[in-house]
């Protein structure tokens, strides 16, 4: 059903799509678990080890899905293809070894009443938490690297941000961690220890909480915004010092300066940070300017992300309300939300870093 679900979504469609082919692995596998560890397979021998090359895929599926969306890139390059190698090679070696072999031997491979029925298995067994959680620390890095950049270009982000597939990246390298405890187990004891049981209930947690959470993704990037001509979102602001670009800007000290006038003057008079949907691209437009030289007046002149130069006006329209005597009757997250902010977590977390105190503690001590 969440694969079915995830095809069919049309924001971040590739996206979603790689996505929905790994959670319909996912559902197999789980499947393939419950039909030997309640004797199904003893019915229905010929479904015996069909998921056996499915960990080589979850891996490449949930680093490449992070890849797309944060990229807002709707193709998916050849090369990507590349990723799923160890899975084919993995699939070739089932079919020369497993697949067609006789019924009882596929019967004896699942009672283990074979000796070495199989050669290589066990090594490939012991591959497979070592290749999922190289691909674990590939997708925590493009996730970690994404909600960095973004702060260049929005100014709220707890929407589009990609700490989700964070905490679910983590939850997978649990799940392989319970392999690698299976593994030591059996090798320490002696004996066949099944933990196949903790193994798929983690894996069935996994697939409710990333559909749930996955179907709630929004198109990060507008399609018809970027333009060749422009900045690519993901890009623009970045600091002066991860992008080479800004030496080629053709950008005056004087224009630079005017800008910066202009920006500071709009800022005040205008006060553009009320709108809690704010984008540098927004700004910009209004400030009748590219989003590149925006973001080269934000982050060379007055260093500062795009996100810490508009939540730090949000703050100080907090505090000024705050400190305003028509707003005592008003809460502190109405105040919040007046003053473009659109979750308490995220006001929460900007005005104590801004002001060292929580926003009770600051209302406490103006009273």
């Amino acid at each position: 059903m969440l694969a079915i679900l995830l095809f069919t979504k049309k924001d971040n469609h590739t996206a979603n799509t790689v996505l929905a082919f790994g959670i319909l692995a996912l559902s197999i596998d789980v499947f393939h678990s419950a039909y030997i560890i309640f004797g199904y397979y003893t019915g229905f021998p010929h479904l015996i080890g069909i998921s056996y090359a499915f960990p080589f895929l979850y891996g490449p599926v949930f680093y490449l899905y992070a890849r797309l969306v944060s990229t807002g890139n709707n193709l998916f390059e050849s090369k990507y293809y590349l990723h799923f190698i160890p899975f084919l090679l993995v699939v070739l070696y089932g079919i020369v070894t497993v697949y067609f072999k006789s019924t009882g031997f596929k019967l004896g491979l699942a009672r283990n009443e074979l000796e070495n029925p199989v050669p290589l298995l066990q090594q490939i067994n012991y591959l497979k938490p070592v290749h999922g959680m190289i691909y674990v620390f590939l997708t925590i890095n493009i996730v970690r690297v994404f909600n960095k950049r973004i702060k260049y270009s929005y100014s709220n982000i707890e929407r589009i941000n990609l700490s989700w597939l964070m905490h679910l990246t983590v939850g997978l390298s649990v799940v392989w961690s319970i392999v690698v405890l299976s593994f030591i187990v059996n090798a320490v004891s002696g004996k066949d220890i099944q933990m196949d049981q903790f193994i798929y209930l983690g894996a069935s947690i996994l697939i409710y909480s990333i559909g749930y959470l996955s179907l709630r993704q929004p198109q990060i990037f507008d399609p018809a915004a970027q333009k060749p001509e422009t900045v690519p979102l993901i890009n623009a602001g970045m600091p002066a010092s991860e992008s080479a670009s800004y030496r080629k800007s053709g950008l005056t000290d004087d224009e630079a300066q005017n800008y910066q006038k202009n920006l500071l003057r709009v800022m005040e008079n205008d006060k553009p940070y009320l709108n809690n949907d704010l984008t540098l691209r927004d700004l910009a437009d209004k400030l009748k300017m590219s989003t590149h030289n925006l973001s080269e007046i934000l982050n060379t002149r007055l260093r500062q992300s795009f996100y810490d130069f508009i939540n730090g006006y949000r703050v100080e329209e907090v505090k000024r309300r705050m400190a305003d005597k028509e707003s005592e009757n008003y809460n502190l997250l109405s105040i919040a939300f007046d003053s473009g902010f659109n979750s308490k977590s995220s006001f929460n977390t900007i005005f104590k870093k801004h002001t060292g105190v929580t926003p009770s503690q600051y209302r406490r001590e103006l009273k």
